[in-house]
């Protein structure tokens, strides 16, 4: 069965307990408590946080960005080892504004999710600060 054994062969039935999801609300809980027991299911606040102190793949991080003028997209980027990262295609675009009436939380960033060979990850360019941040690296 390989690495996924303990999803497989995990039994969430327990004598006397019902898990059937579309009954009354009542029934919901007990299934999410037993889940949440299962050995594969990880709460984000049980992470080891790396030696950077943030937890989890939903991290910033400051980054070196190539900008494309034509395409009015990100080139290519870098992480923290210099290892240039070639995007092959942008696949979304957003932008996020935040707090705009409190200078002290305000957010303001032009975000793009990115392909390269190395998976989907996140960028942003954060309007405010005049810096590109990784934002988050997509499963």
């Amino acid at each position: 069965m390989g690495r996924n054994r303990a999803i497989k062969t995990f039994d969430p039935r327990r004598p006397g307990l019902t898990l059937d999801l579309l009954t009354e609300t009542d029934a919901r809980l007990p299934v999410i408590v037993e889940l949440l027991r299962s050995p594969w299911i990880m709460r984000a606040s049980e992470m080891v946080a790396p030696a950077s102190g943030l937890a989890g793949k939903r991290r910033e991080r400051e980054v070196e960005v190539v900008w494309d003028a034509r395409r009015g997209a990100p080139r290519s980027f870098a992480l923290d080892d210099g290892h240039p990262y070639v995007v092959d295609a942008v696949v979304q675009t957003w932008a996020v504004e935040r707090a705009w009436w409190d200078p002290r939380r305000r957010l303001s960033r032009r975000c793009f999710r990115v392909l390269t060979r190395g998976g989907l990850y996140d960028l942003a360019y954060d309007r405010i600060a005049d810096r590109w941040l990784l934002t988050g690296i997509v499963d």
